[in-house]
């Protein structure tokens, strides 16, 4: 379950001219034929109305809701990563609880940012706004990033948006593009907002289901409790 909170932050060093060179490496070796271009304003307002319709939040469980987000928006939108991540009980970390790769139609989970590490970002995460980052190798909110995190996994541009629960952060959604650049606009960020408010909603969902199973244990309990008196 995701847990509220973000943690003091330490400073960690960024080379500029390393960044522009890993960027460079990255957009080259994209061939023109691999170029996936993002989806147009109103086939996102589309998908947005499609995923508000799921059936699926009663039904499926956490992890599977939270799969199928990330594949649907990324599938709808046209960028190649979409993840959602959560604030860890220690406010020191973002774990991963699904990455969808949409040229590899793959999931996975578990990967680690550590506040320590990007700095910048998390203050920024703190602050409760969107980070819309067309060049993510040069934005000054995701530049911690150009050292490892961008070329170990060819991300090129970010847009992250935040995961409040009752008006507390508890995790961000990751649209990232990998290779060449497009510029994010006003709809993809409405997008991705729509669905960062889905991951509320099935969260908040999910802590409702498990308080009705506590409730009902311990209703079992003491009426087992109350039969041997």
């Amino acid at each position: 379950m995701l847990q509220a909170g973000l943690s003091k932050i330490s400073t960690c060093v960024y080379s500029p001219t390393k960044g522009a060179v890993s960027r460079k490496f990255m957009e080259n070796m994209v061939s023109p034929g691999s170029v996936r271009p993002l989806m147009a304003p109103h086939e996102l307002q589309e998908g947005i109305a499609t995923l508000s319709r799921g059936a699926y939040f009663k039904e499926a469980s956490l992890d599977m809701m939270l799969s199928i987000l990330t594949e649907s928006a990324a599938t709808m939108s046209g960028v190649e990563r979409v993840s959602i991540w959560a604030l860890n009980s220690r406010q020191q970390e973002l774990l991963c609880l699904d990455l969808f790769e949409l040229s590899a139609r793959r999931h996975s989970k578990d990967q680690i940012i550590h506040a320590s590490r990007y700095p910048v970002y998390f203050q920024a995460l703190r602050a409760g706004s969107s980070i819309s980052a067309d060049d993510a190798y040069i934005h000054p909110l995701t530049a911690d990033f150009a050292v490892d995190y961008l070329p170990a996994h060819g991300v090129t541009a970010m847009l992250d948006t935040p995961i409040h629960i009752r008006g507390e952060l508890q995790g961000v959604l990751c649209l990232e593009q990998v290779g060449t650049r497009q510029p994010w606009t006003s709809a993809h960020g409405l997008f991705a907002q729509a669905v960062a408010n889905l991951v509320t909603l099935a969260l908040v969902e999910y802590e409702a289901e498990e308080a009705k199973l506590q409730a009902r244990a311990a209703g079992e309990r003491l009426r087992a409790v109350c039969g041997a008196a």
